[in-house]
């Protein structure tokens, strides 16, 4: 996380400041000093110590969730009061929003990343950053416009390149794959974890939901402080301060700007699912160690460690929070293709699952600790 002394040291502004954590509201769990490995197997066999089945999880939306389709609909067809009023829409199946696998796994990926000292599973090599937004002292002289940022290198996420590598070679890559890409896949490996749609449920809203306007991401400030310099026309990072999270908080409405001598209020409305529907999500499971299940049930919201989980878009404005409230379901160890082969599912105990991963030290504990005090931070 963010160290206040270190900012202040830097001349720059404190992170943890009421103003700051309202217009900047996130923190980072810090990137592991050296990137664990995962439990990686090939999908030819069913090793018997290995899971295999369908878990359903239950989630309760805490408040409005949006789930973006990148269309912008009317108010009126999205059922919602407001005629021809523009409004972003939602993802929806036969007329029903739902909550997209992809959006589930990209979710609860990041946390399992964070919690496994696994690599990035999305790397950037920075972007363009309007002047305007960068400190003084990091603006080149003489650059209008927007000025380029470029991060450090960091550990790339891993691919297992078949082409003519034979057995040995593709179970060598397979056996340096990290736990996130060992579970939900990297380039040439098919993951382990394949969530279907989530199904929900509940009232349905009537008016549109007003947000703050979204800004893209303001590259620098992922530098720790000391960490940016400028080289001739960009701004270079040596150090980053590690992975994202945002605080927690009620639900903002709007942003106010300064035009002038007077405050105006910028916002923007969406379509959304609202708080105390629930989201009924099944989840396929292949070959899984228990320590893995472990992290993977504590990053989709079991028990109160984690923190607070959030899907969809608009977290910074406090969207998207959910709660697990129940996980179901049956695995079976070893099991086969065939039904006369397969072995008897057993009840899960998702209590004892997560707490033989955290003993085993398959889940880092002070990472843990971080995205846990990140999450449930509040902004004013």
């Amino acid at each position: 996380m963010r160290d206040p002394a270190a900012y202040e040291a830097e001349g720059r502004n404190d992170p943890l400041a009421p103003e700051q954590r309202v217009e900047h509201p996130y923190d980072f769990v810090a990137l592991p000093s050296r990137t664990a490995i995962g439990q990686a197997v090939a999908h030819d066999r069913y090793l018997p110590d290995r899971l295999t089945g369908v878990l359903t999880l239950i989630y309760e939306t805490e408040t409005p969730l949006h789930v973006g389709s990148g269309v912008f609909e009317t108010a009126d067809e999205c059922g919602l009061a407001g005629a021809a009023t523009p409004v972003r829409g939602i993802v929806r199946r036969l007329g029903r929003p739902v909550l997209p696998g992809s959006s589930w796994k990209g979710a609860v990926r990041a946390r399992f990343e964070a919690i496994t000292g696994s690599n990035l599973g999305v790397r950037s090599h920075g972007g363009r950053v309007g002047i305007e937004k960068l400190p003084e002292v990091l603006r080149p002289a003489g650059t209008r416009g927007k000025v380029e940022v470029r991060l450090p290198r960091l550990p790339e996420p891993r691919e297992v390149r078949r082409g003519q590598a034979g057995e040995q070679e593709v179970r060598r890559q397979l056996a340096a794959l990290s736990p996130a890409e060992a579970l939900f896949g990297a380039m040439g490996y098919r993951g382990r974890v394949h969530p279907g749609d989530g199904t929900i449920t509940g009232a349905a809203a009537t008016a549109p939901l007003s947000v703050p306007p979204l800004e893209s991401p303001a590259h620098h400030r992922l530098a720790k402080p000391g960490a940016a310099r400028v080289a001739g026309p960009r701004v270079e990072i040596s150090q980053v301060e590690g992975r994202k999270f945002y605080y927690d908080g009620p639900v903002r409405h709007g942003r106010t700007l300064r035009a002038g001598e007077e405050n105006r209020s910028v916002y923007e409305l969406v379509d959304h699912v609202p708080a105390g529907c629930t989201i009924s999500l099944e989840l396929f499971l292949d070959s899984v160690a228990e320590s893995e299940l472990g992290a993977l049930l504590l990053s989709a919201g079991h028990g109160a460690d984690g923190g607070v989980l959030r899907f969809g878009g608009y977290k910074p404005a406090g969207l998207g929070r959910v709660r697990l409230k129940g996980v179901g379901g049956q695995l079976r160890r070893g099991s086969g293709g065939a039904k006369w082969r397969r072995a008897e599912g057993e009840p899960l105990d998702a209590d004892r699952i997560v707490a033989g991963a955290r003993a085993s030290g398959f889940i880092d504990a002070a990472a843990l600790a971080e995205l846990h005090q990140i999450t449930t931070r509040l902004r004013p």
